[in-house]
C-alpha cells in the first residue's frame, strides 16, 4: 500500500522521487515529499502520478535530508490536501505514514486548538510531535509513539538536526546504509538500490538515524540490538517501456524453472519426518491471488494427503475459531511477505502452538521473520499491481511441498513423487506454447470486453482457476465478474444468463468433461456466450485448447490464458493495466 522513503545523503530530492517511482507498483493515488533546506522544512505534494510531483520539485537539488510518500487512501478522499507529507502547525516537524492510527479521533481531541488541513488519521501525528516537543527529538518521537494504537510505519523529519526518525508497529520498515549515506524505506527491494547494508526495524520500536549509523529503541527508551545484513539486489525497471503486466506474464516460463531449481537446491521441504507424520491439519492461508493458489493446491493435495488440507482467507482466519495446536502446520502465502492479514495469521498460529511456513517472493520480509520456516518462490519483482507470475510459482512450489509431505507420510509413492517433479519441469514448455498463441486470446478478449458481466466456472481442481481468472478480469478491466463451481449454476446464477453475458468455462479433467458440457448447454440455451479453456475440444463453443500437462498441475498453466484474457480485455477498454484504480500491491493494513 503506501510507500515510504527517506534519505540523508546528497541528491535527497532526486533520489526520493526515484524511490517513489520504484514504489509505484504498490498502488497509489497521490505522492509528496518534504525536505530540509537551511533551518526550514519545505513540503511538496500532489494528487495523481509521481511524474507531476517530479515536475513540481524539478531544480531542487541542494537538500541532503528528505522523506517521501506514495499514498493509497484509507482515511479521506483522494486529494492533494490528504496527500502526505504533513507538517506540524509550527512547520518544525514533517511526517509520512503507512498504516492506520486506530485511536486518531481520541488523539485529535487532545489538540483542540490545532487547525487540521486534511481528513486523514496521519496528520494527527505531526501535531502531536509539536505538542510533545521539550527540546529532545528522540524523546518527542518516543512519547508520541507510545500514544498511538494501530499498525503503522512513520518517518519523521524535523528542523532540529540532520537526523531522521522512524516508528514501526506491524507495518514494514527497513533502515539501510551505504558509503554515501542513510536510508529508510517500507520496501526492501526499493532500498536495495542505494543501501548495501539493511536492518528490519523491530515492532514497537523507534529508530534514530544519522548519516553514519542508527540506534533502535523500544518505546520505553530501552536500546534494542538489531542485526544488519546485505539486501537482495532488486532488478532495474526504468528502461522498460511497455506494460509490466504483459512482461511479467511472458516471464512465467523462466520463473517456473527458477522456482523448481531453487526449491531443489535448498533441500526441499526442510521439515523432519516425525514432525510431518504427526500433522493432523494443514492450512493454506493467504489473500486474493495468494489465497487462490492455496485453494488450487489444496484441491490437488487432497488427492494424496491423509491430513486435513484447509485453504483459508487470512482475514477470516484471524477472527474465526479455526483449530490450531501442536499438530497443525500453516503455509502462509504472500507475494510481498508483508500482507498484514497474513502476517497476523502467522502470529495467531504461533501463539496457539502451531508450526508456520512462509511461502513468499521476498526474502527478509515481515512474514519470513515471523515464521518457523520459509521458501522463496523466485518469481522476482512484480511491478504490475495485478499478480501473475507469482501465482504460477506459488502453485509449483506448494505442489512440491505437499508432494514431499505425502512422501514422508507414506501416502505418495516415490515413483509418483518423482513423476510430479518431472511434470513440473514440463510446465514452462506448456506455458510457452500458450504464450505463442496469445494473439488468439487477444481476439477472444475483444468480445469479453463488451460483456455486461463475465462468469468463470470450473469443477474441483478447475474452480480455483476460475476464481483467479475472475479476479484478474475484475481487477484490471473493471468488468463485473464472478466465479462459481459449475454445478452451482442451477442454484441461482442461471437467472443472470442473457445475450450480453459471457461465461468462461475451465475444464481440464477428462472424467468431468461431460458434466462441464452439461453446464455449458445450460448457459448457451439461455443466450449467454461461452469461451472454453480445455486440453480437448468442447463442441459448439469457442475453445482454446490447453497443452497437455501433468494431471495435477493444470492450475499452473490454465491460469495463463485467463491472465492474458484479462490483460487484453482491459487494454481494449483503455484501462491502466499496471495501476488499476483503488488497488494496492502490498496490502499492509488489515
Amino acid at each position: 500500500m503506501c510507500g515510504i522513503f527517506g534519505q540523508i545523503a546528497a541528491g535527497a530530492v532526486s533520489n526520493t522521487v526515484k524511490a517513489l517511482k520504484y514504489l509505484e507498483y504498490r498502488g497509489y493515488d497521490s505522492a509528496g515529499l518534504a525536505l530540509r533546506r537551511g533551518d526550514c522544512l519545505e513540503m511538496y505534494k500532489t494528487e495523481g502520478r509521481i511524474a507531476t510531483l517530479e515536475r513540481i520539485v524539478d531544480g531542487i537539488d541542494e537538500a541532503t535530508v528528505a522523506i517521501g510518500h506514495t499514498r493509497w487512501a484509507t482515511h479521506g478522499a483522494v486529494s492533494t490536501a490528504n496527500a502526505h507529507p504533513f507538517l506540524s502547525e509550527d512547520g518544525n516537524f514533517a511526517i509520512v505514514h503507512n498504516g492506520i492510527i486506530e485511536n486518531y479521533r481520541e488523539l485529535k481531541a487532545l489538540l483542540p486548538q490545532v487547525k487540521f488541513t486534511s481528513q486523514t488519521d496521519s496528520e494527527t501525528v505531526a501535531h502531536l510531535l509539536r505538542q510533545n516537543y521539550r527540546g529532545d527529538v528522540l524523546q518527542t518521537v518516543l512519547t508520541t509513539a507510545r500514544m498511538l494504537k494501530g499498525s503503522f510505519a512513520i518517518a519523521v523529519l524535523s528542523v532540529y538536526g540532520d537526523k531522521l526518525y522512524a516508528v514501526r508497529n506491524k507495518s514494514p520498515l527497513v533502515v539501510g546504509f551505504s558509503s554515501n549515506g542513510a536510508y529508510l524505506c517500507s520496501d526492501i527491494r526499493c532500498i536495495s538500490h542505494w543501501a548495501t547494508s539493511v536492518a528490519v526495524a523491530p515492532d514497537n520500536a523507534v529508530a534514530e538515524i544519522g548519516k553514519n549509523g542508527a540506534k533502535f529503541f523500544r518505546l520505553d527508551g530501552t536500546p534494542v540490538d538489531v542485526k544488519f545484513f546485505a539486501p537482495p539486489r532488486a532488478e532495474e525497471t526504468e528502461s522498460f517501456e511497455g506494460d509490466f503486466m504483459l512482461k511479467e506474464i511472458f516471464e512465467i516460463p523462466a520463473k517456473l524453472r527458477q522456482a523448481k531449481r531453487n526449491y531443489v537446491e535448498r533441500g526441499g521441504l526442510s521439515l523432519d519426518a516425525d514432525t510431518v507424520r504427526r500433522l493432523k491439519r494443514i492450512y493454506l492461508i493467504g489473500c486474493g491471488t495468494a489465497y487462490h493458489s492455496g485453494l488450487a493446491v489444496a484441491a490437488v493435495a487432497r488427492k494424496f494427503i491423509d491430513a486435513d488440507v484447509i485453504p483459508v482467507v487470512a482475514s477470516e482466519f484471524i477472527y474465526d475459531n479455526y483449530p490450531v495446536d501442536g499438530d497443525t502446520l500453516a503455509f502462509l502465502i504472500s507475494q510481498s511477505g508483508e500482507t498484514a492479514d497474513t502476517v497476523r495469521a502467522a502470529e495467531r498460529v504461533t501463539e496457539s502452538g502451531g508450526l508456520t511456513y512462509a511461502v513468499t517472493n521476498t526474502d527478509s520480509s515481515s512474514l519470513t521473520f515471523k515464521c518457523d520456516n520459509c521458501v522463496n518462490i523466485c518469481a522476482d519483482g512484480e511491478f504490475a499491481v495485478a499478480s501473475t507470475k507469482a501465482y504460477n510459482c506459488q502453485i509449483a512450489v506448494l505442489t512440491m511441498l505437499f508432494a514431499d509431505i505425502a512422501l514422508l507420510r507414506g501416502t505418495l509413492s516415490a515413483k509418483k513423487h518423482n513423476a510430479i517433479f518431472r511434470e513440473i519441469d514440463g510446465l514452462p514448455f506448456a506455458v510457452e506454447q500458450i504464450l505463442d498463441e496469445s494473439y488468439r486470446i487477444a481476439q477472444l478478449a475483444e468480445e469479453v470486453a463488451h460483456s455486461s458481466a463475465v462468469f468463470f466456472i470450473g469443477r474441483t481442481t478447475d474452480y480455483p482457476t476460475a476464481c483467479e481468472g475472475s479476479l484478474k478480469l475484475k481487477e484490471i478491466s473493471y468488468i463485473h465478474s464472478e466465479a462459481y463451481p459449475a454445478g452451482e449454476l442451477k442454484h441461482g446464477t442461471l437467472a443472470l444468463m442473457e445475450r450480453s453475458v459471457t461465461v468462461v468455462a475451465i475444464s481440464t479433467d477428462p472424467a468431468l468433461r461431460d458434466k462441464m458440457i452439461s453446464s455449458v448447454n445450460e448457459v448457451t440455451s439461455r443466450g449467454a456466450r461461452v469461451i472454453a479453456f480445455a486440453p480437448y475440444a468442447m463442441e459448439g463453443v469457442d475453445t482454446f485448447e490447453l497443452p497437455p500437462t501433468g494431471e495435477l498441475l493444470y492450475a499452473a498453466t490454465a491460469c495463463v490464458p485467463l491472465q492474458l484474457l484479462a490483460y487484453y480485455a482491459a487494454k481494449s477498454l483503455g484501462r491502466d493495466v499496471d495501476k488499476p484504480r483503488h488497488l494496492a500491491k502490498s496490502v499492509t493494513v488489515e
